[in-house]
């Protein structure tokens, strides 16, 4: 009887073991995860993965441009992102004549590279709780203004007195709520050139419809290389520069993967929203994320019908189109996968675990009706939350002319005062940022967006506290307000003739026409009810939602103290660990973990902006020209995994159990995105482009094997572990069932 125990104790572990939720802080692997992580395959040291002292994989992490992750993959700074995280560079690089969306772009040696003025690419030097300095001070009994400003204080106080000799930018971000304060120390680098790029019809093959989908077929990379000053430090762009040369680099695993292998995502998670109560997810499935798809859907059908018969405009707003349907269609993802998972039921159960917890504990009775009075306050925000979001989708993000109208507030306030020099020095500035403005916009289409949007603004938000041309044309009808709009476009000063010249010759004058248009008074008018009357609005509910849900959280911890707590992601450097797993959907259906190019031949559509592909792609795949990068005679693209991720893990770099380069997160499956809310081993996983297609796309199609002569190649898998684990799993399986 002993042994059975002892059996069925060990298979739990072990199935424990094949996957695991969350996005740890690296700097604590080693107290939290790394027996697990050992248990699952790794075969490094939580040392080897997290160093202050030493170099570690850490040092080959880089935060692209605050947006993506990327990672050092050469002792010459040779930098590896995702095509996507890549593409605003790659689209600015593009014209007509030199289309690099289309045809992609190689740099053959170093003085082809392209630079890329204000992207940056950022290390993490050091981590460094600081809770107890923020915290300093700050008591129950303070109103939240006096603990803001106490926290301020300490702030400060911190950042004056932290010995910073290398000149590192320091940064203090909260965790838990607020209920953690970390230091990060950065080495930020401004020279980041583009080296090399697969054409859209490799690095975005499927494009949307096959956005957020597994299975996938995407060669989804791009290349850059850091460059800095001769004693390689970071500088500002120059010729003078050189490659820098990093203190660590990844090796990069040519050898492949087995389904249970051990993988490990090392990047920049953006947001998650873990610990939500369940009636504030409901509110997110069935108000909010309706609201914005609702609004988007308007956004893309123009769009794409004229980007799918006009290549000029396909160039312009590709960047600008990706960026929309992303969230777009994680939206509807996030909606389907909390209904596939019950997930709020089950958030629901968790929540009645921890009630009676508060029961049988009186040390816990400080939490009692946490949850009944979070609710309470999250469903009192959801009117003016409605508006908020009305004006974000269908006012900032919807309405491109609104974002560059806002630029010329600064010329329009001083335009009566300031002194000349100052105004010719402004206007100068303003001016010099047009052609890039004009380069990417198109009027026409514009007016069309803003024709369809703006009503469904002006009916969301309240009549109350409106500046007067917004009460105007909510009062107007359908007819008058369409011609409104069209006036609008007609006498904006900023598509008009001669805008350039009067802003560097007479920018008050130019400010003086500007501000006496419709377009301009009617930006000023939502950014002015925005700020002034939805944010603070919302801000005030938010200020005691986050009070609140800093209890929560910690009473979660307390409820469950055997339980590691992760805090949510935002922006900070992080690590998920998992395995090579394929999956089941729904009812009937399996998909496999690993995808090849064979299926990429399979959804070719000549032609088609989504589905077509090069010529020589198509020639390689014939002869079977794979190089050293095939698997059994076929070519691997895609693979996933058990990894947790988000937004912001966007290139980051898919370890082995060595901490070897296996693939490139770019995606989650569109089954398991809810999983920023609520994750599930069962159908979460992220998608990643197999380092092997990677090189085999820069080598055998791209012919830039130089590249690949950079990198450091592995040609052999790390020891069978996860193998022998998953075997002794089954072996322990079949002798309980026995």
């Amino acid at each position: 009887m002993q042994r059975i125990l002892t059996l069925v104790f060990t298979l739990f572990i072990a199935l424990q073991a094949t996957g695991r939720e969350g996005m740890w802080l690296p700097y604590l692997i080693g107290q939290l995860n790394h027996q697990q992580m050992q248990q699952m395959g790794l075969e490094l040291s939580a040392e080897d993965i997290y160093s202050i002292n030493e170099g570690s994989l850490k040092d080959a992490i880089v935060h692209f441009n605050g947006g993506c992750t990327a990672s050092l993959i050469s002792e010459k700074g040779l930098l590896l992102t995702n095509h996507h995280c890549g593409y605003s560079q790659i689209q600015s690089h593009s014209s007509l004549e030199n289309n690099y969306l289309r045809d992609g772009f190689w740099a053959m040696n170093q003085k082809e590279e392209l630079t890329n003025p204000g992207v940056t690419a950022s290390l993490v030097k050091y981590l460094k709780d600081v809770t107890n300095e923020v915290l300093a001070g700050v008591n129950q009994a303070m109103s939240d203004e006096e603990r803001q400003k106490k926290i301020e204080a300490n702030l400060e106080a911190l950042y004056a007195n932290v010995a910073n000799p290398n000149n590192y930018q320091l940064e203090v971000k909260p965790f838990f709520y607020g209920n953690q304060f970390i230091l990060i120390a950065k080495e930020q680098f401004k020279d980041v050139r583009l080296v090399g790029a697969p054409p859209s019809s490799i690095g975005k093959y499927g494009a949307d419809t096959d956005n957020w989908m597994w299975p996938r077929h995407t060669g989804d990379f791009s290349l850059f290389r850091i460059y800095a000053s001769a004693d390689n430090q970071p500088a500002e762009v120059s010729e003078d520069n050189v490659p820098y040369r990093p203190s660590r680099h990844l090796k990069v695993n040519i050898a492949g993967f087995e389904k249970g292998d051990f993988t490990m995502v090392y990047g920049f998670p953006g947001s998650t929203q873990q610990y939500l109560p369940a009636a504030e997810v409901k509110n997110i499935a069935e108000v909010y994320n309706p609201q914005r798809i609702a609004i988007r859907d308007e956004i893309l059908a123009i769009l794409d019908a004229k980007m799918r018969t006009d290549e000029a405009t396909r160039i312009k707003y590709a960047s600008k189109y990706a960026r929309i349907s992303n969230s777009w269609k994680r939206w509807k993802g996030e909606i389907k996968g909390l209904e596939r998972t019950n997930a709020i039921e089950r958030i629901r159960n968790e929540e009645r675990a921890f009630a009676g917890k508060m029961l049988k504990n009186e040390d816990l009775k400080a939490y009692e009706n946490i949850l009944e009075r979070l609710v309470v306050l999250y469903e009192k925000r959801i009117p003016i939350n409605k508006q908020r979001y009305a004006f974000l989708e269908a006012g900032y993000y919807g309405q491109e002319m609104l974002r560059h109208l806002r630029r010329y507030q600064g010329l329009v306030a001083i335009a009566d005062t300031a002194s000349e020099e100052r105004l010719n020095e402004l206007g100068q500035r303003l001016a010099k940022g047009l052609p890039g403005f004009y380069k990417d916009f198109d009027a026409e289409l514009e007016e069309k967006v803003v024709q369809a949007i703006l009503p469904i603004y002006l009916k969301e938000i309240s009549t109350k506290d409106l500046p007067e041309i917004l009460s105007e044309l909510k009062a107007m009808d359908a007819y008058d307000r369409s011609e409104f709009i069209t006036e609008m476009f007609e006498d904006n000063p900023v598509l008009q003739e001669g805008w350039s010249d009067l802003l560097k010759n007479k920018p008050a004058k130019a400010a003086s026409k500007l501000q006496k248009s419709d377009a301009y008074q009617l930006t000023v008018a939502m950014l002015e009810h925005y700020f002034e009357v939805l944010n603070p609005a919302v801000s005030e509910v938010d200020n005691q939602i986050n009070k609140l849900q800093a209890k929560y959280v910690e009473g979660l911890q307390k409820a469950f103290p055997k339980k590691s707590f992760y805090p949510d992601a935002n922006s900070s450097l992080r690590l998920s660990y998992g395995k090579v797993k394929p999956y089941q959907p729904k009812d009937g259906v399996t998909y496999y973990a690993q995808t090849y190019l064979e299926g990429v031949i399979e959804k070719y559509v000549p032609g088609d902006y989504e589905f077509d592909l090069p010529e020589k792609l198509i020639n390689l795949y014939k002869r079977r020209d794979y190089g050293l990068y095939s698997e059994n005679g076929k070519m691997p693209v895609c693979f996933v995994a058990t990894n947790h991720t988000t937004g912001g893990n966007s290139g980051s770099p898919v370890l082995n159990a060595r901490g070897e380069l296996i693939g490139l997160n770019f995606d989650r499956a569109w089954d398991g995105v809810m999983s920023d809310m609520y994750f599930d081993t069962a159908i979460c996983r992220n998608v990643m482009v197999d380092l092997r297609y990677v090189l085999f796309i820069i080598d055998r199609f791209a012919g830039a094997q130089y590249l690949v002569e950079e990198m450091d190649l592995v040609k052999t898998r790390p020891g069978a572990a996860a193998k022998e684990e998953e075997a002794e799993s089954s072996e322990m399986e079949a002798a309980v069932k026995s």
